[in-house]
């Protein structure tokens, strides 16, 4: 075991120095901590300051701007670093236009960007295309504001998916997109990780052009539900690596579409909320499958569930980690034993 110290070995003769340690080394250190404590390391010495200079270091670095940190973010984002940060995180946030400058100015080689619970103006939208780079964009849960438009209570806006060719994961809230945007969204042919769960009235024709598209690379797919069919859940199931199937509501679909979800080897994750699926087809369809790999599974409010069917579910995934049966009529039965269930399974359960 070596002692490692940052004041220097002279004094203790079988200690190590931090600065005795090969570039490397330090390297991956500097590549491990976060933004606040990178921009300290820098100002140690010259040679700390060289190393964090390294763009390898900034590759899982993310900058997170909120309300607290904006001004001197702003004015102090530090020139000769922020051309190699590529990960930025705005949170809690609702003055977008107070950074814009700095963002577009400093921060060129943005790879990932995550807006997160924030109210952000509608010119993020024209900024996109100054990150061609991005592979990651998200706006969960996020509210743009000075909209273009209103469409079935929406704001719809254009987002430039012909300027995002390297997209590969997308998080969409709850906001329209235009016609023409929706349809440059099949030009990003790395996006294979796509969040459309709060967006209504996806047109079904986008849908299934999106899905041909997409069969062998799709890996996630979160989607609210209400224009599905059986034809589109057809071209859902020959997504053959899909991983993650989240639906956030199912009232379209009936049990002739569990038949095409047979198909779904991979799956990881698997939501199927606010079903009419019959209890016989729920039955069948987690007593004919063998889910290896499912470690989340939510019928959230589906109204035909039963513990005959959890029971179905112990024995065929074997993995599962969290399963969620929220507000599930079975769950409020007089004559169900909510311990039973707690026993059967050990492991986190959503029930109410």
């Amino acid at each position: 075991m070596v002692h490692l110290d940052v004041t220097g070995a002279q004094l203790y003769p079988n200690t190590l120095a931090i600065n005795d340690l090969p570039n490397e080394i330090l390297i991956y250190i500097f590549s491990m901590v976060d933004f606040e404590s990178l921009l300290a390391v820098s100002k140690v010495c010259m040679r700390w300051q060289q190393l964090c200079l390294t763009p390898c270091v900034w590759d899982n670095t993310r900058l997170i701007v909120c309300m607290k940190n904006y001004v001197r973010i702003s004015e102090n984002i530090v020139p000769f670093v922020a051309k190699y940060v590529k990960n930025v995180k705005l949170q809690y946030f609702k003055l977008y236009s107070h950074v814009r400058a700095s963002l577009i100015s400093y921060c060129p080689n943005l790879t990932h960007l995550e807006i997160s619970i924030s109210q952000v103006d509608s010119c993020i939208f024209d900024d996109l295309g100054s990150w061609p780079n991005l592979k990651f964009l998200s706006f969960r849960n996020s509210l743009i504001v000075q909209n273009t438009g209103n469409a079935n209570g929406n704001f719809v806006y254009h987002l430039p998916f012909d300027k995002l060719k390297n997209l590969e994961t997308l998080i969409l809230s709850n906001f329209a997109l235009t016609h023409d945007s929706l349809y440059n969204m099949l030009q990003c042919t790395h996006l294979v990780s796509i969040n459309m769960e709060k967006m209504k009235n996806i047109p079904a024709d986008f849908l299934e052009s999106l899905l041909r598209t997409k069969q062998s690379t799709l890996r996630a797919l979160h989607i609210y539900g209400d224009t599905l069919n059986d034809d589109i859940m057809r071209n859902i199931s020959n997504c053959k690596v899909l991983q993650v199937l989240h639906i956030m509501t199912c009232k379209t679909l009936f049990d002739s579409s569990l038949l095409h979800l047979y198909r779904l080897k991979n799956l990881h994750s698997l939501k199927l909320r606010h079903g009419y699926f019959s209890t016989s087809a729920l039955l069948a369809y987690f007593t004919n499958n063998k889910f290896q790999n499912l470690t989340y599974l939510s019928l959230s409010r589906c109204l035909h569930v039963t513990m005959q069917i959890a029971k179905a579910i112990k024995t065929s995934a074997p993995s599962l980690k969290e399963l969620s049966f929220y507000l599930c009529p079975f769950i409020t039965d007089p004559n169900f034993h909510r311990s039973e269930l707690e026993k059967m399974f050990k492991i986190q359960l959503l029930l109410d």
